[in-house]
């Protein structure tokens, strides 16, 4: 005799729910598919292994409202997907929408792999064996949680993520039940919101209700967008000592070992959590892109090549990262895998016609390091003019700027390249914006010494400009301040002087003839609006 899942929240029929099992046993898949027909769901979807259920969750209508999967799959590759790398793509990819209930099912032996997976977007897990009764059990409390807080994935959806952080804030003040997941939410849209005060009170108030390891991470997290790295690397430190499989908290820490130009200690933090999800996309091109950076082609290579392999039809799949792959090969010679990076772009590109720019320059970069591979000279000059020439577009990005440095210290050890030192004056004007990107961009250059030494002098030159210009304030010299500003805007191009010039006219420019400061704001708008909210906006769409 069947039975039903008892009163489901709202009226849901369990009939028209839909599901997905994911596991490599036709035994398990059949059980788990039979207590589910049991219970009122009808609408049953089965996949031996993650890397197919990947393609059904990405082509299903409507979405499966329930997804069980197995944490452990056989390897048949180092780089084979588990469970959590599923989960973990779905989740980065915004692949899983948020009335999705997502269970992981696992055994005894791992069980602290799954635990630690509860702190991503697991909404819960089964431990084997477990019977009819408890399965359905724990569906229904996932059910009614999902039903609890479907206001606020309501207004997710729609984009209104201040709203959803209210309808959160009135949750978590009013309920015991759900406090927790809340709280979660909240947290993580006020600092989408860039309200970090209020993040930082949801994570202290949880806190103080129950122990629970994301929040630590949500406070590591604010130490970090702060600029207090040394107060994240120790909170992230003693985190992951007592959560050694937490895998988001080595990506905070590699992240802000980064901001502490620790570079060396971020690979080691990036292929922690790549050792503990190797499959996961976006962790394989971040350590991979690193390791280039650091002359580390070999590492670099392998990693980065495991991810196209992997990802090649996943919306994790950051273009940038097959680039990064390209270039690694110039190292190694390797023309073979640098032409299937280069046929990736390609399709890339007949997908995403709307993207046409940064994939016509990504594109391009790997067609001037085959060219360098296959040591066809004429091309490779002709590719690096077109990158050079597109230095001061508004859409030509940092990684960009990293590329075109990388080529030409390769470059630089077949032929002659007139325009090298130019071009790597004008990325480090517009692009050394903070000090790890100053040192990045040095690093992409260092293979040769003369374009590093190029990159290290103009990004200092720009630096004692905009002190210069700033000097004349004490002297209350407000409009020699502000053309200094303006003339070094105008011609750098570089975000942090274009947003200083902004501020600075906004604090002194009541100083200045109202005709003048009104042509200068204008001129400062236009300038922002092209090269600061133009080039964020470029940055944001990056991983359709």
């Amino acid at each position: 005799m069947h039975r039903r899942l008892r009163g489901l929240p709202g009226g849901l029929d369990a009939s028209r729910l839909r599901a997905l099992i994911i596991d490599e046993g036709e035994l398990t898949r059949s059980v788990l598919s039979t207590m589910l027909r049991d219970i009122g769901v009808q609408h049953v979807h089965s996949a031996r292994r993650p890397e197919s259920a990947r393609r059904m969750i990405k082509d299903a209508v409507p979405a499966y409202d329930i997804i069980i999967t197995d944490f452990h799959f056989s390897r048949h590759s180092a780089h084979d997907l588990t469970g959590q790398d599923l989960l973990d793509e779905l989740r980065q990819a915004k692949g899983l929408p948020m009335q999705t209930a997502f269970i992981m099912v696992t055994d005894e032996a791992r069980y602290n792999h799954v635990a630690d997976a509860v702190e991503g977007a697991l909404d819960d897990y089964l431990l084997k064996p477990f019977t009819a009764r408890q399965f359905e059990e724990r569906l229904q409390v996932i059910l009614e949680r999902k039903h609890a807080l479907r206001e606020v994935f309501a207004a997710i959806e729609s984009g209104d993520f201040a709203a959803a952080a209210q309808l959160c804030e009135a949750i978590f003040a009013a309920s015991t039940t759900y406090k927790v997941y809340a709280a979660r939410i909240g947290s993580e849209l006020y600092l989408r919101l860039g309200q970090i005060d209020a993040a930082r009170r949801m994570f202290e108030a949880l806190l103080a209700f129950k122990a629970v390891p994301w929040a630590r991470l949500g406070l590591a997290k604010i130490d970090l967008a702060n600029s207090d790295t040394q107060v994240a690397c120790r909170t992230l430190e003693t985190l992951l000592a007592e959560n050694p499989a937490y895998v988001d908290a080595y990506d905070v820490y590699g992240r802000a070992l980064l901001e502490e130009m620790d570079f060396a200690a971020a690979v080691e933090m990036f292929g922690k959590a790549v050792q503990i999800t190797p499959g996961n996309v976006a962790r394989l091109q971040k350590l991979g892109s690193l390791q280039l950076f650091l002359g580390y082609s070999d590492a670099a290579a392998k990693h980065l090549g495991a991810a196209l392999s992997i990802g090649q039809f996943s919306r994790t799949l950051d273009y940038q990262g097959v680039v990064a792959l390209g270039i690694a090969c110039v190292d190694q010679a390797d023309a073979d895998e640098c032409e299937r990076a280069l046929k990736c772009l390609q399709e890339a590109l007949a997908r995403y016609p709307a993207y046409s720019f940064r994939l016509q320059t990504l594109q391009l970069t790997l067609e001037c390091a085959l060219a360098l591979i296959l040591r066809r000279s004429d091309a490779v000059l002709a590719g690096l003019a077109k990158l050079g020439s597109q230095l001061d577009n508004p859409e030509f990005t940092f990684e960009m700027a990293c590329n075109l440095l990388q080529l030409l210290a390769r470059s630089a050890g077949q032929q002659g390249i007139p325009d090298a030192l130019p071009w790597a004056q004008r990325a480090a004007r517009r692009f050394a914006i903070s000090r790890p990107r100053t040192r990045l961009l040095e690093m992409a250059a260092s293979p040769l010494v003369s374009l590093e030494s190029a990159v290290h002098k103009a990004s200092a030159q720009i630096n004692e400009a905009a002190r210069e210009a700033m000097s004349h304030l004490v002297s209350k010299q407000h409009q020699r301040t502000l053309d200094a500003l303006m003339e070094l805007a105008q011609a750098s191009l570089n975000m942090r002087i274009i947003n200083l010039a902004r501020a600075t006219l906004a604090h002194h420019g009541q100083h200045l003839p109202k005709p003048d400061a009104e042509c200068m704001r204008e001129d400062i708008e236009e300038l922002h609006a092209r090269y600061v909210d133009g080039g964020r906006r470029i940055v944001e769409r990056k991983g359709w």
